[in-house]
């Protein structure tokens, strides 16, 4: 951000600032991956990040999608195949650019 001042002789003198908004990992509670790309995909937003890792299990523990890129979501299948409609339990675990860990579960 630059701010430019003006005085009324004309003479000009100008500050810069750079400003980082850093955002906290938001995790969704809930998606609907039925393809009207509306909600289709289960993703992390916030950042930026150094790193990301998210997982998702089924409900007998069983890991069904991993990654550690934050632009790539799941989108509600395992091997190709659609998984059922229920409560997944997931786990977001993000470095921010300070060094800071965060992790979230649910």
């Amino acid at each position: 951000m630059v701010l430019v001042v003006k005085d009324i002789n004309g003479c000009l003198d100008s500050a810069r600032q750079d400003i980082s908004i850093v955002l906290l990992p938001d995790v969704p509670t809930a998606f609907s991956p039925n393809g009207d790309s509306q909600n289709d995909f289960f993703l992390v937003r916030g950042g930026p990040f150094k790193s990301i890792n998210v997982r998702v299990y089924n409900n007998w523990g069983q890991l069904i999608f991993e990654t550690n890129d934050q632009l790539q979501g799941w989108d509600g299948k395992f091997k190709d195949i659609d998984q059922p409609v229920g409560v997944y339990v997931w786990v977001v675990e993000v470095e921010m650019l300070n060094g800071k860990t965060v992790k979230k579960d649910r």
